[in-house]
């Protein structure tokens, strides 16, 4: 019995699946007039029938349009909630009366809105005077904008750019006068001190016979001081730490910072001591005997 009832059961199944795949599952009754079922791949995916009749009527845009389903409903329940046809219970000018207390502004009536939401009309003498207004507030609002965005901006330019103090600093001429041999004497340029230092017959000797391979960094005097070379100009900050060395002591008779024992020579190069480079040259002429110019030359 299980034998005869097993193939059956298979081939009843196979049957409803199919069913599923081919048949309309919305059942047999239509929805509205007209309507039928999707019976072939045109029906589901083609344009429809062109409808002449509905063309010429509503034009273009109804061509394909069905007339069973472009029929307007005109029951009485449509006609009870639809405006302005029907009973007053079903309108949306239903609310007057309503006490401004009361009112809820998903339902109103044009009397009301017009009465108490909308702004009255200015008279004729007054409207010149409102559009003055509006043009005004109008304009201060843009020019506080305006000042506001000036505000914010401006700064970033600022971001970076030198003080006016540290403009007049940049390129400056200072009269040295006269020195005597060993005579040391500061100039502040830029903010950083700078020395003039006027060396002895002894000590220019003393530079110039420096071999090379002594220094930590080779230079030499005539490359460092090609103009005027009994004056040593260098910047008076130490290349260790930024101390400010102290002129015409230490073990070479030149500048000698305490802080950590770094001697330089009369040339301002580093000899010993922790400093890995000689004392920094600026830019300069001499204009003069007297007068030198140190800044962009």
């Amino acid at each position: 019995m299980l034998r005869r009832s097993l193939p059956h059961a298979l081939r009843a199944t196979r049957v409803a699946q199919l069913s599923l795949v081919l048949k309309q599952l919305e059942g047999s009754a239509p929805l509205t007039k007209g309507d039928k079922a999707v019976n072939s791949f045109n029906d589901e995916f083609m344009k429809p029938a062109v409808n002449a009749s509905m063309e010429g009527k509503y034009g273009r845009y109804a061509k394909y349009s069905d007339p069973a389903l472009a029929e307007v409903d005109v029951s009485e329940e449509v006609v009870l909630n639809t405006y302005p046809e029907g009973a007053r219970e079903g309108r949306i000018e239903a609310t007057a009366g309503v006490a401004l207390k009361d009112y809820d502004a998903n339902l109103w009536d044009e009397a009301f809105f017009r009465k108490h939401i909308l702004k009255p009309k200015l008279p004729d003498e007054l409207e010149d005077r409102a559009r003055v207004t509006d043009y005004a507030l109008n304009s201060c609002m843009l020019g506080f904008v305006i000042l506001m965005a000036r505000y914010l901006l401006l700064p970033l330019w600022y971001v970076g750019q030198p003080a006016m103090s540290m403009v007049g600093q940049m390129n400056i001429e200072a009269e040295i006068g006269a020195l005597d041999d060993r005579e040391c004497k500061t100039v502040v340029w830029r903010g950083k001190p700078v020395f003039v230092y006027k060396r002895s017959e002894r000590q220019l000797k003393e530079v110039a016979e420096t071999p090379m391979r002594e220094l930590k960094h080779p230079e030499t005097d005539a490359q460092r001081f090609p103009d005027r070379q009994e004056y040593a100009v260098v910047i008076a900050i130490c290349t260790h730490l930024g101390c400010v060395p102290i002129p015409n002591e230490g073990l070479f008779n030149g500048f000698f910072c305490p802080c950590h024992g770094s001697h330089y020579d009369a040339s301002g190069r580093i000899r010993q001591g922790p400093a890995p480079l000689n004392l920094e040259v600026p830019p300069y002429k001499w204009l003069d005997d007297n007068n030198i110019y140190m800044g962009k030359l």
